[in-house]
């Protein structure tokens, strides 16, 4: 079993009953999971989960192998402690890269999470774009940064993100931290958001082809609409542009148009707009830690660490929200 990753996600599986508890839990999407699941019994050769329905039930392989995880995966991170112990972490530093929504939200609460376990690291953050971002990377002036499948790896590379739990993209180290649901998000007095269902089918969508639109900018307002007309099934009439989200969530909250935006700013937004899920009709963004291709920072994993626990939270908030 190449894949240590796989591990973990059989023993949430086991531990909560079900793909979507163990999806939420690992800020993955059920497919996802599912995959996970799939490679692994090709790896070790049996079907681990029986399929029942909406529920699953672990085979008696699937219960060993869990049984036996657990206790890999605890001395893994018995083992990673006793190094850090040994390293230190006394010392040193670790300069950060982040996406708008990120800087928001996530990366303040990671950064202080780990300010506080590791205080003599010295930390810093730039909230340039995720294209200097990336040149910041090769050039050495930046130990990771977060970006996102949408934004730099999916079309500025040129190249498709890597399906597996890691790989190398564009000459650099790529780490999935979790994959992050799209939203249409409406003034709550406009016709989109007032009362009623959300916009679910084809039919659903069409509905919004009468709404005038916002675009914004990549990687958190996931840049001009006309790019997802294929999926929304009309070509988005385009009234507003602008470049920064604080913009475009006055406009949407002013109910001058509708717009696309991330699962990382709607569960924080569902109060001031009417928020609309779009599950099953738009795959969801992925976001990455990206870091220099070879050797790492010391710093690196125990902050990749954390960013997963703020992001599995981050996932809890808006599964709570219970948005449509």
């Amino acid at each position: 079993m190449r894949d240590l990753h796989r591990l973990r996600v059989l023993v949430e599986i086991a531990d909560r009953g079900s793909m979507s508890a163990a999806a939420r839990a690992l800020s993955f999407s059920q497919p996802a999971v599912s995959r996970q699941i799939e490679a692994l019994e090709q790896e070790v050769g049996a079907q681990l989960v029986l399929r029942l329905g909406r529920g699953v039930r672990l085979t008696d392989a699937g219960l060993l192998l869990a049984d036996r995880a657990r206790g890999i995966l605890s001395q893994i991170v018995a083992v990673k402690e006793e190094l850090r112990s040994l390293n230190g972490l006394r010392g040193g530093r670790l300069r950060m890269g982040g996406f708008a929504g990120a800087n928001a939200h996530l990366l303040p609460r990671a950064l202080a999470r780990f300010a506080e376990r590791y205080p003599r690291v010295e930390l810093s953050l730039s909230g340039s774009t995720t294209r200097h971002h990336v040149a910041d990377l090769r050039s050495g002036l930046l130990d990771m940064a977060l970006i996102t499948d949408w934004d730099v790896i999916g079309e500025r590379m040129g190249q498709a993100a890597p399906d597996r739990p890691s790989g190398q993209v564009g000459g650099l180290d790529i780490l999935p931290l979790f994959e992050d649901e799209l939203f249409v998000a409406a003034g709550r007095g406009s016709r989109a958001g007032r009362g009623g269902p959300p916009p679910r089918g084809l039919r659903g969508l069409r509905g919004l082809a009468e709404e005038p639109w916002i675009e914004g900018a990549h990687p958190d307002c996931l840049g001009p609409p006309s790019e997802f007309r294929s999926a929304l099934g009309f070509d988005p009439h385009i009234r507003f542009r602008v470049g920064d989200w604080g913009a475009v969530s006055r406009l949407v909250e002013m109910s001058a148009g509708v717009t696309l935006i991330p699962g990382l700013l709607a569960a924080r937004t569902e109060e001031r707009f009417a928020v609309h899920s779009l599950a099953g009709h738009f795959p969801p963004r992925r976001v990455y830690v990206a870091l220099p291709a070879g050797a790492h920072s010391p710093a690196v994993e125990p902050m990749v660490e954390i960013l997963s626990e703020v992001a599995r939270e981050e996932s809890e908030l808006l599964f709570r929200t219970a948005i449509p």
